[in-house]
């Protein structure tokens, strides 16, 4: 009864670099129902306000989430201890992210500026491709992506400029670095109250 091919399976989760097998798991069992990580990094997350000033808002683990139930695509910060979902962004139509530093990522949310702040340049980096690799295929496949864009995205154009230079002031004074960093030191709070013992 075999047909020679394997049977269909679903895409295989991505785990962060700096959890350990068993952390990673447990992050899995956090997607939800036929949800899969395309790619998962301990970040910090920061909103930006109006007077240039970058606030933080919580520390997870961030994955590039396939919902399929939903259809779409989203990037959702998760605490590994409480399971709960502290951040949640979806890939709308014009969804673009800027770079301004290896370790550090910004686009436009719901009703602000969005930064996420990289524990590891390595983990930065292969989120960074991720989303890239995303949005380029679905350049390729416009019109399966049901959300149009978000009234939001007109605003950041006027203060992005604003918006690089208070990464440029403000960011160096959390001193995430390189991915050698252990991630007590990159973090400081992010361990006691992220991952598990």
């Amino acid at each position: 009864h075999s047909t020679g091919h394997p049977p269909p399976r679903r895409a295989a989760n991505v785990g962060s670099l700096l959890l350990t097998p068993q952390e990673n798991e447990c992050l899995f069992g956090y997607l939800g129902r036929k949800c899969a990580t395309l790619c998962s990094a301990v970040v910090q997350v920061y909103v930006a306000d109006r007077s240039c000033s970058w606030v933080k808002r919580c520390c997870g683990v961030a994955c590039l989430v396939k919902d399929n139930p939903q259809r779409s695509y989203f990037i959702r910060v998760f605490d590994i201890k409480e399971g709960k979902t502290m951040f949640e962004q979806e890939l709308y139509h014009s969804f673009s992210i800027s770079s301004s530093r290896p370790y550090f990522i910004s686009f436009a949310g719901d009703t602000c500026q969005i930064g996420l702040n990289f524990a590891s340049e390595e983990e930065a980096k292969r989120f960074r491709a991720a989303i890239n690799d995303l949005l380029n295929r679905r350049q390729r496949k416009t019109g399966h992506w049901k959300r149009t864009n978000r009234p939001h995205v007109m605003c950041r154009i006027s203060w992005t400029r604003t918006l690089r230079h208070c990464i440029i002031l403000h960011l160096f004074r959390f001193k995430v670095r390189k991915r050698n960093i252990s991630l007590s030191g990159s973090l400081p709070d992010a361990r006691v109250s992220l991952l598990t013992d």
